[in-house]
């Protein structure tokens, strides 16, 4: 798992030129070329960051696609390297996000090919800790994390509602996108919610699938719970998502999970050294693709 080629080089931290991650992601939003960022040791308050880069605030009616409006993205083709203890917030308190923000911001929103390195992120009353979903606008990207821990702790309740969306990882795949994690870490401290969830984003290339590659990681959720890992089929196509789980560890299940009645199981999921946990699957007469343990 190696980083991205680059040239470019960018630093975030108290001494140097940019202090703000937004605001480094602001200003290389439209540069597409091969980058490094690295992020000197320290804390980091997204939402912070956000308002006061005047981010626009989305209305509470928001739909789902139009955090591609309101979001802050990291630039495409961009290597994103912890130095040290980095840590990203994201904990506003109820009075201080509105019910529209906490549904479309998340700390860190990925489109593109990316590698991300050593970096810790907290999130709650926000939308994701991560949110890496192309909506298949950059399709056969490779996507990699190492050494990232994500923690999401159950938000609050504001007029009457739960705010965010109580998931640690939303990860759509677009066709042919590649993602791979290694040693790091997803928790959901608070219920029976996701601490990984991921869905293929429907398009129609069965010979183009994506594929999920899981190494050394950590999935936590609760003891009970049945989606510590959350696995999304939407397509109707005849996709075969590779789903290879190696030398993991879970607290919780794997859900997996058929949005519509037209879809089918595209998640062949494998296994390996990594215990046997607790399995939800829907449909599971018709699955060609069982859970396989070894």
């Amino acid at each position: 798992m190696q980083p991205i080629l680059t040239d470019k080089v960018y630093y975030v931290g108290p001494t140097r030129e940019y202090k703000s991650i937004t605001r480094l992601f602001l200003d290389l939003a439209s540069d597409s070329s091969p980058k490094t960022v690295y992020i000197d040791a320290g804390v980091y308050d997204i939402f912070r960051e956000y308002k006061e880069a005047n981010v626009p605030s989305p209305p509470d009616d928001v739909k789902s696609p139009d955090y591609f409006t309101y979001n802050v993205f990291l630039p495409l083709n961009t290597n994103l390297i912890g130095i040290g203890n980095v840590v990203l917030t994201f904990c506003p308190s109820p009075d201080e996000i509105t019910y529209g923000e906490s549904r479309t911001w998340s700390p860190l929103n990925i489109v593109g090919a990316c590698h991300i390195e050593n970096i810790e992120i907290r999130c709650k009353n926000g939308r994701y800790c991560i949110h890496d979903d192309g909506h298949n606008a950059n399709q056969n990207t490779s996507h990699t994390y190492k050494h990232v821990r994500c923690v999401y702790e159950m938000s609050d309740i504001k007029d009457g509602k739960r705010l965010g969306f109580n998931k640690t990882v939303g990860n759509g795949m677009a066709q042919g996108t590649k993602f791979e994690f290694e040693d790091c870490t997803f928790q959901f401290a608070g219920g029976n919610q996701p601490a990984f969830y991921t869905h293929e984003d429907g398009r129609k290339d069965p010979e183009n699938s994506p594929s999920l590659i899981f190494k050394h990681c950590l999935f936590l959720s609760s003891e009970d719970s049945d989606r510590a890992l959350f696995l999304q089929n939407l397509a109707t196509a005849d996709l075969h998502i590779l789903t290879r789980i190696e030398s993991c560890c879970f607290l919780g299940g794997i859900y997996l999970h058929i949005y519509r009645d037209e879809s089918a199981q595209h998640f062949d999921v494998t296994l390996i050294n990594s215990g046997n946990p607790k399995q939800h699957v829907d449909r599971e007469e018709e699955n060609r693709y069982p859970i396989k343990v070894y």
